[in-house]
């Protein structure tokens, strides 16, 4: 296995599942009251919203409207997909973000044969035959996102870190409509990402002879502006590779989705 073939799923998910993408749907993405319940569907597929395989919900979180991690009240994985369900009790804006620690790959060739161990550098040291070649290790980190906004929107879930893959957005995810231009920016540990690849894909995919899928790429300064023609929920993937820390991995790489509802003008 070569590096280039590394899974970008695979911070989410198990071997099963990592050659697909990884994204969270809400049952809904605007409320209109308050103390209303959401299940949430954690999954991966090649198609946009086709699941396809099943994606532990463990690492799930849910953000209130004041930034503060709150209680999901109850997960449950199935055979092709896995639900969460939890409770909004207040107005405002929630974010859902499936993500977790670091995931580790250390690749090797020992003779002719390609070989990976699931740690990272200083772990596997112990554990690589005397004769490997060619080792290298891989951090992954991974991160579905999705925006749920009861009643009014609130800005708070929607501010970025400084750490790791991120994107921020122009307007407030609750206000994207079908028609007018929404700028997405994408930074890395706090900086702004050129020229990036991004797909955007939409809905209603497995019914069209052309996915409709747009490929874009940022500009110098991380930014990429887009204007969906129709309404209906979209799909934004993303990835980059680069030198990681050279302790615990000599290469790193970041994975990003993000789901969200166009409205109708």
């Amino acid at each position: 296995m070569k590096l280039r073939h590394l899974l970008a799923g695979f911070a989410f998910v198990s071997a099963a599942a990592s050659a697909h993408t990884v994204w969270v749907m809400p049952s809904q993405y605007t409320l209109s009251s308050d103390n209303t319940w959401i299940e949430v569907t954690v999954t991966a597929g090649n198609m946009t919203f086709v699941v396809d395989k099943p994606v532990s919900a463990d690492n799930l979180k849910l953000f209130g409207p004041d930034g503060k991690q709150q209680t999901i009240a109850s997960h449950y994985q199935g055979k092709r997909q896995s639900l969460a369900e939890a409770l909004l009790k207040t107005d405002g804006t929630y974010r859902l973000e499936l993500s977790g620690a670091p995931r580790y790959m250390t690749f090797y060739k020992e003779g002719d044969e390609r070989k990976r161990l699931f740690l990272d550098k200083q772990q596997a040291k112990a554990k690589l035959p005397k004769d490997a070649t060619e080792v290298q290790t891989m951090q992954v980190v991974g991160k579905a996102l999705a925006f749920v906004t009861v009643n009014g929107p609130t800005d708070a879930p929607l501010k970025a870190t400084g750490h790791g893959l991120e994107v921020t957005l122009s307007k407030h995810p609750a206000d994207i409509v079908e028609k007018e231009p929404v700028t997405f920016t994408f930074t890395l540990d706090g900086k702004p990402v050129p020229k990036l690849e991004v797909t955007l894909s939409h809905g209603g995919e497995l019914y069209r002879n052309d996915p409709g899928r747009q490929h874009l790429v940022t500009d110098a300064k991380g930014k990429l502006t887009l204007t969906p023609s129709v309404a209906g929920r979209y799909l934004l993937e993303t990835g980059l590779q680069g030198k990681a820390d050279g302790i615990k991995a000599d290469r790193r790489r970041d994975n990003l989705t993000l789901t969200f509802e166009v409205g109708l003008q």
